[in-house]
């Protein structure tokens, strides 16, 4: 083999070892970005459980909003009422949509609010269903990925999402 020839293998080599590498700094560089992207949407979650008028909402709508009549929707209700119910319907729908965004992880999003989403869809949903009836409005309407994220946390088992908490921190 001539010298020219061996500089040309040599050139190939090295330009292969720098896609290589440049890959995994890409790769990497992608995960912490990911992983940061994570850290507000979580933040804000953990401020908003920490309000005591959120818990306050949850428990109205959980407890004493099936109790209420749905035949007039959400607009029929008191405005003190339509206000818990849209702050914490619509704040549930925001980690389902930061969920299908793939900004934070659904299994994570799952497997700590599994039980508060169920809760609430099976409350709100009279409401929410006669509220689209009565303005006409589609099914995909008015709460909607809320109503979708909390079918999929139905068809998964509950252990299964308390699985993936079990493994925390992840490798």
């Amino acid at each position: 083999m001539d010298v020219s020839t061996l500089i040309n293998i040599g050139a190939v080599l090295v330009s292969i070892w720098a896609v290589a590498i440049s890959s995994w700094i890409a790769k990497n560089q992608f995960r912490a970005q990911r992983h940061g992207n994570h850290v507000d949407p979580l933040i804000e979650l953990l401020t908003e459980f920490r309000s005591l008028e959120f818990h306050r909402n949850y428990s109205f709508i959980r407890d004493e909003l099936p109790s209420l009549s749905s035949d007039r929707g959400i607009s029929g209700l008191e405005d003190d009422v339509q206000k818990k119910i849209y702050d914490v319907g619509y704040f549930l729908q925001l980690y389902a949509i930061l969920a299908y965004l793939d900004i934070i992880d659904e299994r994570f999003v799952g497997a700590l609010l599994r039980r508060r989403y169920i809760e609430t869809w099976a409350a709100l949903e009279p409401f929410v269903r006669k509220e689209r009836e009565l303005q006409g409005l589609p099914s995909s309407a008015i709460l909607n990925i809320l109503e979708g994220f909390t079918a999929r946390l139905c068809t998964c088992p509950p252990d299964s999402m308390q699985d993936m908490l079990a493994g925390w921190p992840p490798r």
